[in-house]
């Protein structure tokens, strides 16, 4: 597989903006009055992100490198290039794409609809591969005593987290809930196709012939279902099936006669380019705030923050260049959906690598944080138990609630209340602010090494980071569409996000970094960072 070898001085050069020409400064009077907070009647209207949505949506599917996801990276540049003032820029990378060339299972000579293959699957050509299938549950690992030779059928993961975690004193540091929706005590669990990375892992050193991923989800719910998006490829193929198509085989199973499949996973490496598209809104200040999010996804709920930065760049960009006292940077990200980005060594996709040349930018003064944006408006999804007696969930809209906004902030105080008053602000109900998303470690810079998303790279190279991001049960699936966005939350969000970039803009560059430049000096010291 070819990889791109990085031309860092190159990329770096790429990603500085260049200077704000003085006539534009000159121009700009001391007397001249800046918001602290954008004016609604100039932002954005839901019609509008609706509409945006919408757009997004006709691309279809987007893996990273496929046709549509340069389809609309191209639509972005050029929607972000007409914003007034706005200089483009791009780092591109080398990558092999794996394209799906066409799947397919039949079970005892009966066809058996699937609902995707395994993103990165070991292709088996067009004639499939024929084998005795074995039902293995969670409990049972995969061995080569239980599953050489055979395909394995294995449940997907439920992943079960307690809300407490997201109340101060555990990683919450403010939780915006005003009507009390959340049991403070309950907790929330969905479906974890990510578990199948390890699945198909051990089936490779077992031998096996494949692997049947079954959702507890209706085929319909999980049509398109696209992860674990490593970009590293399977030794296996593996498919995603219904929760109705797997039960039929767990019962044909059951019987206890040897049952026969053929699994095909038609699927080919196709070397292309793909690249982070940059956007530079000059501002008094060459010192960055870099607003970012990733482009490659397969709804618009998993890639909206593209939306939101696009309304962002068009309100900053009304405003006279003086109401910018630090320029502003978006990034539209690519690898989201190929996280291998440069190579198996090291697991970061394109927000890794911009982190890293952010992070060596830093000390010089070039940048002063990071914003990222995931999954705003998300609407919450409850799995209940399907009717009529059918085996399994589905996922059933709640008419009133989104799903709650995780907002990790980096260990600045200064930082976390400025998120906090603008979440209340803007009523952007069922946010937590947070410490971060995994445990805290005090042998590490940074102590919360995970962020949930795009924003753990950007943490990770202690970098000030404030990074919204939600994990709706509708997420890994192009079965859903628009219809899973609340626009009005959405726009609430885009709203607070974009009062957050401006308080960033005058804001000290010491109560933006809070304990970062501490943990700064500790890593160059020797304090271990993140593994």
């Amino acid at each position: 597989m070819k990889r791109l070898v990085l031309i860092g001085p190159l990329l770096l050069a790429l990603a500085v903006p260049a200077s704000l020409p003085a006539p534009a400064l000159a121009a700009e009077t001391a007397t001249t009055t800046c918001p602290v907070r954008a004016d609604p009647a100039l932002f954005a209207s839901e019609a509008r992100l609706l509409e945006l949505a919408e757009r997004q949506e006709d691309f279809g599917r987007r893996p990273t490198g496929s046709p549509a996801h340069e389809d609309y990276i191209g639509w972005l540049e050029d929607e972000i290039g007409a914003v007034p003032g706005v200089q483009l820029s791009s780092l591109p990378y080398e990558i092999d794409r794996w394209d799906d060339l066409g799947t397919g299972l039949t079970v005892a000579g009966q066809a058996v609809q699937v609902a995707a293959p395994v993103p990165f699957s070991s292709s088996t050509g067009p004639g499939g591969v024929t084998a005795p299938l074995v039902y293995l549950p969670a409990s049972t690992a995969i061995t080569a005593a239980n599953a050489a030779g055979k395909i394995v059928v294995r449940d997907l993961p439920w992943a079960t987290v307690p809300n407490l975690l997201f109340y101060p004193p555990l990683l919450g540091y403010h939780m915006h809930d005003p009507a009390h929706t959340i049991n403070m005590l309950g907790s929330d669990s969905s479906e974890a196709p990510a578990g199948a990375d390890a699945d198909l892992k051990a089936a490779a050193a077992a031998g096996a012939a494949g692997v049947l991923e079954v959702s507890r989800l209706p085929h319909a719910q999980i049509e398109g279902m696209y992860a674990p998006y490593e970009g590293l490829p399977y030794e296996v193929p593996g498919a995603y099936l219904g929760v109705d198509q797997g039960e039929r085989i767990k019962q044909a199973l059951a019987a206890g006669q040897p049952v026969q499949a053929a699994l095909t996973v038609d699927a080919a490496w196709t070397p292309t380019t793909t690249r982070t598209v940059l956007a530079t809104l000059p501002g008094v200040s060459e010192q960055k705030i870099v607003v970012e999010s990733h482009t490659d996804g397969m709804s618009p709920v998993w890639d909206n923050g593209p939306l939101t930065m696009l309304e962002m760049a068009r309100y900053l960009a009304s405003l006279p260049v003086s109401c910018r006292p630090r320029t502003v940077q978006f990034a539209f990200v690519t690898g989201h959906l190929y996280q291998h980005l440069t190579g198996p060594a090291v697991r970061e996709g394109g927000a890794g690598q911009l982190a890293a040349l952010l992070d060596a930018e830093y000390d010089q003064g070039k940048v002063s944080s990071v914003v990222v944006l995931e999954h705003l408006g998300a609407r919450r999804y409850n799995a209940v138990a399907r009717a009529g007696g059918l085996p399994g969930l589905e996922l059933v809209p709640d008419p009133t609630l989104t799903e709650l906004l995780w907002v990790p902030v980096s260990e600045s105080t200064p930082l976390r209340e400025l998120v906090k008053g603008h979440v209340q602000y803007r009523d952007v109900r069922r946010t937590a602010v947070l410490k971060g998303l995994s445990a805290a470690d005090l042998g590490t810079v940074p102590h919360h090494c995970g962020f949930g998303g795009e924003g753990t790279p950007y943490n990770q190279h202690l970098l000030p980071t404030i990074s919204p991001i939600s994990a709706p049960k509708t997420l890994f699936s192009s079965a859903f569409g628009a219809e899973a966005l609340d626009v009005a939350a959405m726009r609430r969000a885009s709203l607070a996000f974009t009062d957050v970039v401006l308080g960033l803009g005058p804001m000290p560059q010491a109560d933006v970094a809070g304990d970062v430049t501490f943990m700064r000096s500790q890593r160059a010291s020797g304090t271990p960072g993140c593994v």
